[in-house]
């Protein structure tokens, strides 16, 4: 029988031997180096041994985010080995052999690993099955469509404006308006109505609260930004060590109240979407008519029911909902930032705009300003500074042979990315790169923008790019051109700076303007606009 004494001789072994044993398995991973990668410079000293030094220069404290952090590094160094089985790149031609339409890399397993909780156009990483799920939904997507979701895009613009109404103040007022905070429910607000033609009043009631009940009839009220990026934070950490990573959210949740807070955030936002997924196919099955993205994943256009489980339902409801909503609401927050900080392109964009609108158009009207070159190009100039998701896009070579990623020869079964962050800064590409410069973008025609779009990637590339581009870009050009038109702003200074958060996606933190309507002495006379 074992005794007292014997147990304690043989916890204290294990507490002498587990340190050494850890560290010579550390050794032998290093050391082992079955790819060669150990010539290549790592972002930290952990990153040659573990996936979760990667993870650690996400989530550790730092004045600059981290897209920034190894972007600067890589100015030194054209790869980073930034975890055992990962490489970096940073110059842009990584971004053509990555992600381009050519390319046989694949989306990595952290991306298999978020589709346990369903498949959606995002984490889907076998290409067949990708391929006929972006099938089934991308009529829904596609420009001649665009037309649809006007309505319901302008509706939130309006609520938007009153908004903005209310907290006027002219030009020597406070800051009464966050723009950050106002954008961001237009954009979730605007989502849910056109992915599943429901409207949430978000606006109108100053909230991102979504109100339902759970199994057991109680009132729930969620809040769908919040949780959201509250469940980036937890996961962005460990979410790298794929093996281990059940064993890293159960030990981060017992540890910090923080993490175990910002875990509890995904099963309230994946409630919530539950529930409004719920609605809207009880709305169907009760013979409500329904032109939205959702209605393809109900039937086709034959009728026919749609093959896809309740479970993949949700998940493209929350990869919408969550994706769909920062990715408009970065770049409107982030355009309109550049615009009030450049007041030449301000200016230029609103020119621009008064030939084109009149004060009768209390929104604009889509079909006005879809074809704005400028309008366009102060947009894209935006995502080029501060893409949505601005870190590395994960893939992954395939297996069996190798692949050339910007003259470099990368093994089989190897984890590369570029960041857009990177991609958009490089010099030889874009002159000047930290200057927002929306004329970059106005040389139709030329090998310059041909160079400039090939490396572009606010949302991704290639058969991944993101099928919601279209509804996003419409998203952006409707709200900006309206705000620019109707409103004057101003910073609380001319030296404020905005400040970000990273994890998955990039968000700026707060916008606080000083905003007053457009003088109606200055709006140009009607026979002007018209010639």
């Amino acid at each position: 029988m074992l005794t007292f004494k014997g147990m304690l001789l043989i916890l204290s072994a294990l507490l002498t031997t587990t340190p050494f044993l850890l560290l010579l398995w550390l050794f032998i991973v290093y050391f082992r180096d079955e790819k060669g990668f150990r010539k290549y410079p790592t972002q930290n000293w952990a990153s040659g041994l573990t996936p979760l030094a990667y993870g650690w220069e996400c989530g550790r404290p730092h004045r600059d985010i981290h897209s920034k952090r190894l972007h600067e590094a890589l100015q030194k160094h054209s790869v980073i080995r930034i975890a055992p089985n990962w490489l970096a790149f940073g110059r842009s031609q990584a971004a053509r052999d990555i992600y381009g339409y050519t390319s046989k890399c694949v989306k990595a397993a952290p991306y298999d690993l978020l589709s346990d909780g369903g498949a959606n156009l995002n984490n889907i990483s076998d290409k067949s099955f990708h391929s006929s799920r972006r099938r089934m939904v991308a009529s829904s997507y596609a420009p001649k469509n665009i037309q649809e979701w006007e309505p319901k895009v302008a509706a939130s613009v309006a609520d938007l404006m009153a908004q903005m109404d209310a907290r006027c103040t002219g030009r020597q007022g406070p800051e009464s308006f966050d723009a950050v905070h106002w954008i961001f429910l237009f954009s979730v607000e605007t989502v849910i109505k056109i992915m599943l033609s429901k409207d949430v009043f978000f606006l109108r009631n100053g909230t991102d609260h979504v109100y339902f009940e759970d199994a057991e009839g109680r009132p729930q009220a969620v809040r769908t930004v919040y949780n959201s990026h509250a469940s980036q934070r937890a996961a962005v950490t460990v979410i790298w060590d794929i093996p281990r990573f059940a064993l890293w959210t159960r030990l981060t949740k017992l540890i910090s109240k923080r993490y175990s807070h910002n875990w509890s955030a995904g099963p309230k936002f994946h409630a919530a979407m539950e529930a409004l997924t719920k609605e809207r196919m009880e709305r169907h099955a009760n013979g409500e008519v329904l032109n939205d993205l959702f209605q393809p994943m109900m039937e086709d256009k034959y009728g026919e029911a749609s093959v896809i489980t309740f479970k993949d339902r949700i998940a493209e409801v929350e990869q919408a909902v969550g994706a769909g909503t920062d990715g408009p609401a970065v770049s409107i927050s982030m355009t309109l930032y550049y615009l009030v900080r450049n007041p030449h392109a301000f200016a230029k964009l609103r020119q621009e705009l008064d030939i084109t609108l009149s004060p009768e158009d209390h929104v604009a009207p889509w079909q006005k300003v879809k074809g704005l070159p400028y309008l366009r190009a102060c947009i894209d100039e935006a995502m080029r500074l501060t893409p949505p998701v601005a870190t590395e896009l994960i893939r992954r070579t395939p297996p069996g042979h190798g692949v050339m990623i910007d003259g470099y020869l990368v093994p089989p079964n190897t984890n590369v990315s570029i960041a857009a962050y990177t991609s958009h800064r490089d010099p030889q590409i874009f002159p000047e790169p930290e200057t927002y410069d929306p004329d970059r973008w106005m040389a139709k025609g030329s090998d310059s923008l041909r160079n400039m779009l090939g490396v572009f990637i606010p949302f991704s590339a290639g058969t991944r790019g993101c099928i919601g581009r279209n509804v996003s870009i419409m998203m952006q050009s409707v709200c900006v051109a309206t705000l620019v038109y109707h409103y004057d702003f101003a910073l609380p200074h001319k030296t404020w700076e905005m400040e970000f958060e990273e994890w998955f996606n990039l968000w700026p933190i707060r916008l606080p303007l000083r905003v007053w309507r457009r003088d109606s002495a200055s709006f140009p006379q009607t026979s002007v606009m018209r010639t």
